[in-house]
């Protein structure tokens, strides 16, 4: 009898029985491989162990005795220095592994900056910055186009968080907003609605495009609405982590453990998300109302009041079906200006 052996799809052999058995005792072949009787066309392959059972040959054991016994024989067999290569270690020939340090810093990133905060306000925000870069990577696979500048980036990032935000809270305090915040927090729907859409909608929308609004009009520069959305995308990740810490520093706090713990999840993951999308809606109109300056009044209107729309429905229903319906549609709504981008600016170009 001649057996032929199958593999991954690759067959071996034929080899004889006596082959076959000493394949299996050296770990060669192994009992599951599938085989068939190279004297018989068009047989269909069976375990290995299978066949030889119909011819009444056993299976010999790869290793046979003491478990211990052999698992001791194995161990010393065994290149120490291939399980534990301190050499290589040691030499630092893994940093120009790039995947590994990539994989390093985002599995044990939130371990070492809570490791090293000196204080817990410290963690809140070495966390903020944590999942910061996380999103900024995905947007940038996602969204990146040749003209986009990391140091931009990181302007958008910083200039929304460090100014356009204290200016929001300063805002906050006057007339009318005052009185538009009073109204958001309204137990009726309609009152908070109107409230969550002028007030808070409306204010933090145009607090995040402001940055937006001036990078676009910077000398010497006509960007891409593709670039605008991301760089607007950034302006919106760095309102939501700003937003995020504060409200995990204050409003979190005062909730049970079960609600803080979910909250300041979501304050640092989902929530930035979302603020980046609508801010990213905002950019796209601007980006628009730059190449077609005829129509920019109307598309400056659209890039604060359709964002804030958004904003509102998600603030007045939170984590209800609208609310996150209208998260999950103000997602879609960007891929699909995104991708009709052309047709956008064909349709403004006419009179």
């Amino acid at each position: 009898m001649r057996i032929i052996v199958s593999r991954n799809n690759q067959d071996f052999g034929p080899y004889t029985l006596a082959a076959v058995q000493h394949y299996l005792s050296q770990g060669s072949l192994l009992p599951h491989d599938l085989a068939r009787d190279a004297s018989i066309p068009g047989a269909a392959p069976v375990p290995l162990s299978q066949l030889l059972s119909g011819q009444g040959a056993g299976v010999p054991s790869a290793g046979s005795g003491n478990p211990l016994q052999l698992a001791y024989q194995n161990l010393r067999s065994f290149d120490l220095s291939l399980i534990f290569p301190w050499t290589t270690i040691s030499s630092l020939a893994w940093c120009k592994d790039r995947r590994l340090v990539y994989l390093a810093a985002i599995g044990l990133g939130p371990a070492v900056a809570l490791a090293i905060a000196p204080a817990p306000w410290v963690g809140y925000w070495a966390l903020a910055l944590y999942f910061s870069v996380i999103w900024a990577l995905f947007f940038y696979y996602l969204f990146r186009t040749p003209e986009m500048v990391p140091k931009t980036c990181v302007q958008c990032f910083l200039i929304t968080g460090l100014v356009s935000v204290p200016v929001l809270l300063l805002v906050q305090g006057i007339p009318p907003w005052t009185v538009l915040y009073g109204w958001a927090k309204s137990a009726s729907l309609g009152p908070r609605f109107v409230g969550m859409y002028l007030g808070v909608g409306l204010s933090e929308e145009l607090c995040k495009a402001a940055v937006v609004f001036w990078l676009v009009r910077r000398p010497g520069q006509l960007l891409l609405p593709q670039t605008v959305v991301f760089y607007a995308m950034m302006s919106g990740l760095g309102f939501g982590i700003f937003e995020g810490v504060s409200y995990q520093m204050t409003l979190n706090r005062r909730q049970g453990v079960d609600d803080a713990y979910f909250l300041n999840v979501a304050r640092l993951t989902s929530l930035p998300f979302i603020h980046a999308i609508w801010t990213g809606i905002a950019g796209y109109f601007i980006a628009f109302a730059v190449i077609n300056p005829r129509k920019r009044h109307g598309l400056w209107v659209l890039a604060i009041c359709v964002p804030a729309l958004f904003h509102a429905l998600y603030n007045t229903f939170g984590w209800g079906l609208v609310g996150l319906g209208s998260a999950l549609l103000s997602v879609i709504l960007l891929s699909t200006y995104l991708a009709s981008a052309q047709r956008m600016h064909q349709q403004l170009s006419r009179p």
